[in-house]
């Protein structure tokens, strides 16, 4: 079976991989090439913890005052509040009770497999140095932050998305000694793996694909049409390609082309900035998120990765650097003696769906097109199992996990 694939990202090429592995003949299509989006400049954290929706009663009522801080956790670029604004309303009905309820139980499901799944995929293609377990720290400097995210933590746990272990005092300072002594409070989570080099994973992801008998081809595609017999994916200069399956892992940019399908999709975009220090001047032993200020540090091999946030203007939006030099100043005091020398700014693109979970099936009215996009923050820990359910959903063997919660149908 000939399947193109259009993104060449982590649930791009997870996909391929899957595919390959049943005997597909896959091309990888790509305008920008391999990791050139939110595949490149992640936290690395594998958050397998991450079963809540974005949209909870909780988190709605903290909305307001987070959106009062330009360079805060969450910003809005108020110029845009037109164009976002259906999207903020299927966001806000997301977090209804027993909306929330569902999407908990949906997230659950997916996460139960991720270690699995990104054990066998590292395993194929050798890659098993590229992510190490060494625990994660959410370090806080007021008990009263603290004690509001113990619950939210507690119900994680209860889903069975984490081992939750609470750290006060002296005990915080000897797990990680580089930390000001300002933080008094922490969530240790042991069993959390990160990437050592997000970029460097995803490349040897490609080059897997290629060994394997993949193609990788850095063109632009213009359009899916389906066919009779198969797909057929237009070119910008003209020309057209034909395909017996097309998966759709365009990332944030995948709208343009669902368009062509003649779907609606309530896709958007959540930008993210991070800066990674080449040599930090500290050390940690393991990512510690600050999360009353929406960032994490992640010691990686390529420097410290300091990055998060949210920020929504949508694709054509400069970036605003400004969140980057606010996190790393506040990184600075609770790293005391940080070096920025020599760092490098990102900003990218997640794609985010308002009910926080992707959108992975068969197209309406095109069910030789399989989607697979919309994982805001967490394509890299989806990766692997969504390149599991996609190949599932081509060759019909998808029974581990119920795919209703993610087609994209649900939206109607």
């Amino acid at each position: 079976m000939r399947i193109a694939i259009i993104g060449a990202g982590v649930v791009g090429l997870s996909s391929a991989l899957a595919l390959i592995e049943r005997g597909a003949d896959v091309t990888v299509f790509d305008r920008e090439g391999v990791a050139a989006g939110a595949s490149r400049g992640n936290a690395g954290i594998f958050a397998d913890y991450a079963v809540l929706p974005e949209s909870t009663p909780d988190m709605l009522r903290q909305v307001p005052r987070m959106l009062l801080q330009p360079d805060g956790p969450l910003s809005l670029r108020w110029r845009y509040l037109p164009q976002i604004a259906p999207w903020l309303l299927r966001f806000l009905a997301a977090g209804r009770p027993g909306q929330a309820r569902h999407g908990t139980l949906a997230m659950a499901a997916l996460m139960a497999h991720v270690r699995g799944d990104w054990d066998h995929l590292l395993s194929q293609i050798g890659a098993e140095d590229l992510r190490v377990t060494r625990g994660a720290l959410l370090a806080y400097t007021s008990r009263r932050a603290f004690q509001a995210d113990r619950a939210g933590w507690q119900a994680r746990a209860e889903h069975g998305a984490c081992d939750v272990e609470p750290v006060m005092g002296e005990r915080l300072h000897e797990m990680e000694p580089s930390l000001t002594r300002d933080l008094h409070y922490a969530i240790h989570l042991p069993n959390l793996s990160h990437c050592l080099n997000p970029h460097g994973l995803v490349e040897r992801m490609a080059r897997a694909v290629q060994q394997r008998g993949g193609e990788l081809r850095l063109r632009e595609v213009a359009g899916v049409t389906p066919t009779e017999t198969g797909v057929r994916l237009r070119l910008p200069e003209g020309g057209a390609v034909d395909y017996d399956r097309v998966v759709l892992c365009a990332g944030a940019h995948s709208t343009a082309l669902t368009r062509s399908l003649g779907l609606k999709i309530p896709l958007e975009t959540e930008r993210g900035y991070n800066v990674t220090l080449p040599d930090p001047g500290v050390t940690l032993s393991r990512p510690v998120s600050i999360p009353e200020k929406g960032y994490y540090m992640t010691p990686m091999s390529v420097g410290l990765r300091i990055g998060g946030g949210v920020e929504l203007a949508g694709l054509k939006a400069p970036p605003r650097w400004s969140r980057v030099e606010v996190m790393a100043r506040h990184a600075e005091t609770m790293l005391p003696g940080l070096n920025r020398a020599g760092e490098a700014r990102w900003m990218g693109f997640r794609p985010a769906m308002p009910d926080t979970l992707p959108v992975i099936g068969p197209a309406p009215g095109a069910e030789r097109v399989v989607l697979a996009f919309g994982h805001g923050h967490l394509g890299l820990t989806l990766g692997a199992t969504t390149g599991q359910m996609v190949a599932g959903h081509i060759y019909g063997s998808n029974n581990r996990i119920d795919s209703i919660p993610y087609l994209p149908t649900r939206f109607g």
